[in-house]
């Protein structure tokens, strides 16, 4: 047997030690099965080793010494690397069942061009590499303490990148966790099952939470294999609008509660068309009926104010206030959502087509004024600049112009990605102007691998 093909033998034995010392015998799992959860990892072993080769066939006269004994900081970069190879191994779960609808559910159908599914697989390479390259390390502490150096530099990367993960991981899952528990809800009120006020009110006051946290509004849109799912991501979606807009309604119930908390259940009686808003109505008196408000909510969302709506016709002032609140949130997040006959619309222009309708008529056009306060582009969503460059909003606009809001810029025009986000005032700033929202797919392909961060939020 050659030299070379000697040597890779021992690297290849490392390597099997290696992994034997970081993954229990009793493991339901290694952590190569664990990374090929993601993705094939024989085209990454084989790249691996013909990278060996390569470098071995150069040095085939005086091969490389296999190390006998890891210094201190050796040994550390080691457990750290092993630290962050559980952590990683913890989160495998989640990518094979991240779907195309981004929910992490076990029905959906696996996304493997996911933002997290791509950050996941070039994190686990990533660490598996620098853990393969101590297996390398030569015997001299000098050249130990070098190369440890550059493995230490990889794995504050991974370190970064796994938090980035768990943070995504964690906020899908309570995504989806809310909306099943919402859905389970709506279910009970149904069917007739006991169910309190306070359940709802509980996830209202979650929404409300969420708008003091300064989370993004998450437009959920319509899931034609789950009827179900769809009312609750519809609702929730309908009452995080209202929950941004309550402080500025004059007109509001004392408490925001009670508005967030009418925008959540307006939908709930939704099996045909027009026939919901009598059966919502009717649901939600059996469930409060000393809070008539509520199935006034229900009932109405769907009359205009011109009286072309139902189920009643009726007209203008016969709609109680937070009624017409209600349904302008209701047409713009419906707008603004993809449903099975149509994409979703940019938030401009279902803002635009929202404050049309109030125009002609439809919607009261005080309420749908108020939309103006979320900005053409809410908090979160990614934009194109004039000049070409990419961006995030992360404020609303400091002005009265809608189409300015506070932007961190990402990518440049020439397409380069900036080392640190510049945070640009646009209402401030004349030189800079929006042209468009990315949609989510574009999205993810300009910001998800360069800034997974946006992804995760």
């Amino acid at each position: 047997m050659s030299d070379t093909r000697v040597l890779l033998a021992r690297i290849a034995a490392l390597r099997k030690r290696l992994d034997e010392s970081i993954v229990p015998p009793d493991a339901p799992a290694t952590f190569a099965e664990a990374v090929r959860r993601s993705e094939d990892g024989a085209a990454h072993d084989a790249a691996v080793d013909a990278a060996v080769s390569s470098a071995t066939a150069a040095t085939e006269e005086a091969p490389a010494p296999r190390p006998r004994q890891l210094t201190a900081r050796a040994r550390r970069v080691l457990e750290r690397g092993r630290d962050l190879l559980g952590k990683l191994r913890g989160l495998a779960d989640a990518f094979p069942f991240l779907s195309t609808n981004d929910d992490p559910c076990t029905d959906g159908v696996f996304d493997r061009n996911h933002p997290l599914s791509i950050l996941y697989r070039e994190t686990a390479a990533m660490t598996d590499s620098s853990l393969r390259l101590v297996a390398l390390f030569p015997d001299t502490a000098t050249a130990q303490m070098r190369l440890c150096e550059g493995v230490e530099a990889i794995l504050d990367a991974v370190g970064r990148r796994t938090r980035t993960l768990g943070a995504g991981v964690d906020n899908r899952r309570a995504e989806a966790a809310r909306v099943a528990r919402f859905a389970a809800l709506l279910a009970d009120l149904d069917t007739g099952r006991p169910v309190g006020l306070d359940s709802f009110e509980a996830i209202a006051a979650e929404i409300l939470a969420d708008v003091d946290e300064c989370v993004p509004v998450r437009f959920l849109d319509f899931d034609p294999a789950h009827p179900e799912r769809s009312v609750a991501r519809h609702g929730l979606t309908v009452a995080r609008v209202a929950a941004r807009l309550v402080r500025h309604n004059t007109e509001a119930p004392a408490r925001p509660l009670d508005t967030v908390l009418a925008a959540l259940l307006h939908d709930v009686g939704r099996r045909t068309v027009e026939g919901h808003c009598r059966a919502g109505a009717e649901m939600l008196t059996a469930l409060a009926p000393e809070e008539r408000w509520l199935a006034d909510c229900a009932l109405c969302h769907h009359e205009s104010m011109d009286g072309t709506g139902y189920p009643g016709g009726l007209r203008e002032q016969q709609i109680s206030p937070l009624t017409r609140f209600v349904a302008v949130c209701d047409v713009y997040t419906a707008l603004c959502t993809a449903r099975p006959h149509r994409p979703a619309r940019e938030p401009r222009t279902a803002m635009a087509d929202t404050l049309l309708l109030a125009e002609q008529g439809r919607l009261d056009g005080g309420q749908a004024e108020r939309l103006l306060r979320l900005s053409f582009y809410p908090t979160g969503s990614a934009v194109e600049l004039a000049d070409g460059s990419l961006a995030v909003v992360v404020a609303a606009p400091a002005g009265a112009d809608p189409a300015r809001p506070v932007v961190a810029l990402l990518i440049d025009g020439r397409g380069e990605p900036q080392p640190f986000p510049r945070h640009l005032d646009l209402a401030a700033c004349g030189s800079h102007s929006i042209i468009r929202t990315l949609p989510a797919a574009e999205r993810s392909t300009a910001l998800g691998r360069k800034f997974p961060e946006w992804q995760a939020a």
